[in-house]
């Protein structure tokens, strides 16, 4: 029996484009089990298999959606390996995705510090995750290269009809993490990198708002090329014509951009890049 009020949303994340049928099936299989499933694309222009930009899309965007949505991220260059399948639950979400760092910035970093480590590290506290081992809640036969569609998919599904994670799945005492975000200080300098260039060419780095909250900044430096201030738009007052601007983007990160043109074309720069902001 369906459930009287509305689900939860079922939010997706991959990178699997919009070319294929991949989206579609995932879509179709969750509602065959859940008429009533309320999904959103998040996005499926992950670039193929970049976890980390996956892992920072998640973490920027995860908090838009109501508390208690499930959120798939089908980034999976392990599939059909060993990597386990994962239900994790927060306090405000739950993310179904394969172990493989790709839900690392979306849980509290674990011990005392940011700067964390690749490799495996404890569930952090408050959080719970399962190992999905309950073939029940799978669609069958399994394919070996699209747990997306026979695993994730339908496990979502069950999850937004009021399924409990522990029935879904085996406790699990530890997680897979990409490195952490953080970026180095080095005197009176904030040493970031790349993290991606977007739709418009703008290249969004890792130094976030809290990494320079209460320093000057007197200048930005990236590929042999300086900004000399931060601005607030595209266009501020004295933003000179053809020149590149540094920012604080939507989500609270740093980003270089050239007004109505792309910063990743002006500088042959993407992901990796350093950047360095000195400040005062």
């Amino acid at each position: 029996m369906l459930p009287d009020h509305p689900p939860p949303p079922i939010v997706l994340t991959t990178d699997f484009g919009a070319a294929d049928p991949c989206v579609g099936m995932m879509k179709g299989v969750i509602y065959g089990i859940n008429p009533r499933a309320v999904v959103i694309d998040l996005t499926h222009h992950v670039p193929p298999q970049d976890l980390r930009r996956a892992a920072f899309i998640l973490a920027t965007s995860y908090r838009y959606f109501p508390s208690g949505a499930i959120h798939v991220a089908v980034v999976d260059p392990g599939v059909g390996t060993q990597r386990r399948a994962l239900l994790v639950a927060t306090p405000t979400a739950r993310f179904l995705a394969p172990d493989n760092g790709v839900l690392s910035y979306v849980l509290p970093r674990p011990g005392e510090t940011s700067q964390v480590s690749s490799g495996l590290h404890p569930v952090p506290p408050g959080c719970a995750a399962y190992q999905l081992t309950k073939p029940d809640y799978w669609l069958h036969p399994v394919s070996s290269t699209f747990h997306g569609r026979d695993i994730f998919a339908p496990v979502a599904a069950h999850l937004s009809l009021g399924v409990a994670p522990e029935v879904l799945g085996t406790p699990v005492a530890d997680l897979v993490w990409l490195p952490s975000l953080q970026p180095a200080r080095l005197g009176s300098a904030i040493l970031g990198e790349v993290l991606y260039a977007d739709h418009f060419g703008n290249l969004v780095t890792n130094i976030s708002t809290e990494d320079l909250t209460g320093l000057p900044v007197l200048h930005v430096e990236i590929k042999g090329r300086s900004i000399p201030r931060l601005s607030r738009t595209f266009h501020d007052r004295g933003t000179p014509a053809g020149g590149l601007v540094a920012f604080f983007g939507s989500h609270g990160y740093l980003e270089i951009a050239r007004p109505d043109g792309s910063a990743e074309a002006d500088l042959g720069a993407g992901a990796g890049e350093p950047v360095r902001v000195s400040v005062g």
